[in-house]
């Protein structure tokens, strides 16, 4: 979701998942410090592999 949409946030990635937000914001940071994403001003970008 996040390399196809850039930048998307996550009320964005809630709604297109039709799941609850506060999930999102227990899993992003675990994908980040995996280095599969990072987090720029409010949105979620790919990570540079």
């Amino acid at each position: 979701m996040v390399k196809a949409n850039p930048g998307i946030s996550i009320p964005e990635i809630a709604e297109k998942m039709e799941i609850q937000q506060n999930y999102l914001y227990r899993v992003l940071p675990g994908l980040a410090q995996d280095g599969l994403v990072e987090k720029r001003g409010r949105g979620w970008h790919p990570k540079d592999r």
